[in-house]
């Protein structure tokens, strides 16, 4: 009989200590889920902030021994207010006629130093690239990869055709959580899903390691999947 009245009592520990562990559980995956998204948030924000604080003192290192010569003493945020100033002057010139002219020479004179040219040019190219990408809706794809049963996000990034005229995806496949690296995959043109995920989702969902994933993610609204389309049509918008 008492063995028989301590086992409700027995049950209700197990009882309890599941709802502990599931609780434990669900509290470690969400503090890891938004401390993961708000370090995404505040990274580009942190980054900028150093920048300009880097930017603002070289610039009051250098214009404070003249201020001190003309006013007798250290004016505070000399150097931030010339920053601004001066960004927003460079603002203006990039955007007026004379913009592309200006920036011509200025990139005329910095491709003909043989290191920064080898740095400046395919950094150019990455950023046009993204750029593009971000206006077009269809840049980020969803091929098989490392195998045809295993979907991975890319970047695309250009086509390249054989001889025999088959066409060819370059897919940039990037690694987590740092996707400034990553593999270049050609990948054939039959394969590749067009997603409407923007760049920034694409990026978001690689930068948290599939913590911040759309909840639609595979019910994204697909381009029609290539193999039912003319495979030497390009894909709108691209």
């Amino acid at each position: 009989m008492e063995a028989k009245r301590k086992a409700p009592h027995h049950r209700g520990t197990i009882s309890m200590r599941v709802r502990e562990r599931l609780y434990i559980h669900w509290l470690i995956r969400h503090l890891r889920t938004h401390l993961i998204a708000g370090t995404i948030a505040l990274i580009p924000l942190v980054v900028t902030f150093v920048i300009l604080r880097l930017f603002f003192n070289f610039v009051d290192g250098l214009v404070q021994p003249l201020v001190e010569r003309i006013f007798d003493r250290e004016i505070f945020g000399v150097g931030g207010a010339i920053t601004i100033v001066g960004v927003y002057i460079v603002g203006l010139v990039i955007r007026s006629a004379y913009g592309k002219p200006f920036i011509q020479v200025i990139e005329t004179v910095i491709l003909r130093v043989p290191l920064i040219k080898s740095i400046y040019n395919p950094t150019k190219q990455i950023i046009d690239s993204l750029s593009t990408a971000g206006q077009a809706p269809h840049r980020v794809v969803v091929i098989p990869w490392p195998s045809k049963d295993t979907y991975t996000v890319g970047f695309y990034t250009g086509e390249v055709t054989d001889g025999e005229g088959k066409f060819f995806c370059n897919i940039l496949v990037p690694t987590t959580p740092t996707p400034q690296s990553g593999l270049l995959a050609i990948v054939p043109k039959e394969e590749v899903i067009f997603t409407d995920m923007t760049l920034d989702e694409g990026l978001r969902l690689v930068v948290s390691s599939g913590v911040i994933t759309p909840k639609d993610l595979m019910r994204k609204n697909y381009q029609k999947r290539p193999e039912d389309k003319d495979p030497n049509e390009v894909p709108e918008r691209l």
